[in-house]
């Protein structure tokens, strides 16, 4: 049985980056998806998640403390369960970052 893909991203800067591209192309045909090891450390990564899950949580505790000023406690109790919780937002490095566009962020 054979193990699904493995890319490691490194290899597409340099002469490796033509095989790399294959393996690419050949694990979305065969496979439609692969996994990527990107060379970020672990820790850099378990970092990067503490301070997306903090964010998140200082946004949802903003908002909610606004829908309590601009309804009142007993609207805002109603309408708890109909929330959406969930707050998205896309970065991008290259070619241009948009880091600058992300509402509230700290500098670390």
């Amino acid at each position: 049985m054979a193990s699904f893909p493995v890319i490691n991203m490194e290899n597409l800067n340099g002469e490796e980056r033509a095989a790399t591209m294959g393996k690419i192309k050949d694990a979305c045909e065969n496979w439609g998806f692969f996994e990527v090891n990107h060379g970020i450390s672990p820790e850099f990564m378990d970092n990067v998640e503490r301070m997306t899950k903090e964010h998140h949580r200082k946004c949802m505790e903003q908002r909610f403390k606004e829908m309590v000023a601009s309804k009142g406690l007993e609207a805002v109790q109603s309408e708890i369960n109909d929330l959406d919780w969930e707050s998205t937002f896309f970065l991008r490095h290259l070619p241009v970052s948009n880091i600058a566009e992300v509402p509230d962020l700290e500098d670390e």
